[in-house]
């Protein structure tokens, strides 16, 4: 069997099993098994696979046609400029938070303060960390797991990040409350009863790190309650929501005294984010 016709039975497979993406899948996973470039596949589809090769690929089809995310079947996931390891147990990045990251690298000084809790892999936070200069970067979260995976990111992308464990910001050293740049989190904002709708790789993800409570809205109000007492005069708080309840966390936030509310969009033109600023003295 040649490259080009593994490739093709693969595309045939995943396209059958309703994956949303089967051509772009498929070739990945090829590139991912073979170490080749798009291009290299693209050139030398006619070389032969070899056996030993079409049993990996054949495994390596069959988790995803199974609805296994990609990302856990390859190991990595790239993010902005980083390329971040991915393990079951914790949530995978999505490529609509790279504007979450975005946004909040922004708003970062040079040598800026940034907190962000709920951090998963540190995706976010790695990436404020190499590509903001001297920045103090602290991150969190409640899994065992999370803790040990963003820490082993934050090496790997040769960055500095402090990494805790701890509920929202219970484990934040006290001695940056008031001076924090930028909060900025991705927290579980799903209702209970909307996890029966989520795509089939959603559930690969941890359930605690997806629903927030039956309202959807629990976690992110309670960020909300706490943000004005961590940020400093002026400071940021970024917050990925559904889409749904934007316009409703931006309201919480205006009832809650931040100010400069504004709703962001993902890549796809979605409402999916919540940018507000504690306020500066006399404004």
């Amino acid at each position: 069997m040649s490259v080009s016709e593994a490739l093709a039975e693969v595309q045939k497979q995943l396209s059958a099993a309703g994956v949303p993406s089967p051509d772009v899948d498929a070739r990945l996973l090829l590139r991912h098994l073979l170490g080749w470039s798009h291009t290299h596949l693209t050139l030398h589809g006619a070389e032969p696979l070899e056996p030993g090769a079409q049993a990996v690929l054949h495994e390596m089809t069959r988790r995803r046609v199974r609805r296994e995310p990609l990302q856990l079947i390859v190991g990595t996931v790239a993010f902005r400029q980083l390329d971040l390891l991915v393990r079951p147990g914790v949530f995978v990045p999505r490529p609509e938070t790279e504007v979450l990251a975005g946004e909040a690298i922004a708003r970062t000084p040079p040598a800026g303060i940034v907190v962000e809790p709920c951090t998963g892999t540190g995706a976010v936070a790695c990436a404020i960390a190499s590509e903001v200069a001297n920045s103090t970067v602290i991150a969190s979260d409640v899994s065992a797991a999370a803790v040990a995976l963003a820490r082993e990111n934050a090496t790997r992308a040769g960055v500095t990040v402090q990494v805790m464990q701890g509920d929202l910001l219970e484990a934040v050293p006290q001695q940056w409350r008031g001076l924090v740049d930028v909060l900025v989190a991705n927290p579980p904002y799903v209702a209970e009863d909307e996890m029966a709708d989520v795509e089939p790789e959603v559930l690969a993800d941890p359930r605690a790190a997806l629903v927030a409570g039956p309202a959807g809205h629990e976690v992110t109000d309670r960020l909300l309650a706490q943000a004005a007492g961590w940020l400093r005069p002026g400071g940021w708080l970024l917050l990925e929501t559904a889409e749904t309840r934007a316009a409703e966390t931006a309201r919480r936030a205006l009832e809650g005294g931040l100010v400069e509310v504004t709703v962001g969009v993902d890549l796809t033109g979605r409402d999916r984010m919540v940018i507000a600023r504690r306020p500066s003295p006399g404004s």
